[in-house]
């Protein structure tokens, strides 16, 4: 997994968990089970990827977006 899609799948958590603080009445069970998704979908990437060797940043010489 490359910190591009490590980033953009942290600010879909982000933006659910907004989402669930702006109308706490409105589904909010199924934008929990999507963070909680998501947070776990990340949690599994990295592990596979460390496990495997494999670098977290993304392509050689990428730079971080701030």
């Amino acid at each position: 997994m490359n910190q591009r899609n490590v980033v953009a799948k942290l600010n879909q958590i982000v933006e659910q968990a907004q989402l669930t603080l702006q109308d706490p009445k409105g589904l909010t069970s199924e934008r929990q089970r999507l963070i909680i998704a998501l947070a776990r979908f990340i949690s599994t990437e990295m592990s596979h990827a460390s496990a495997n060797g494999v670098r977290l940043d993304g392509a050689a010489g990428m730079t971080p977006e701030a």
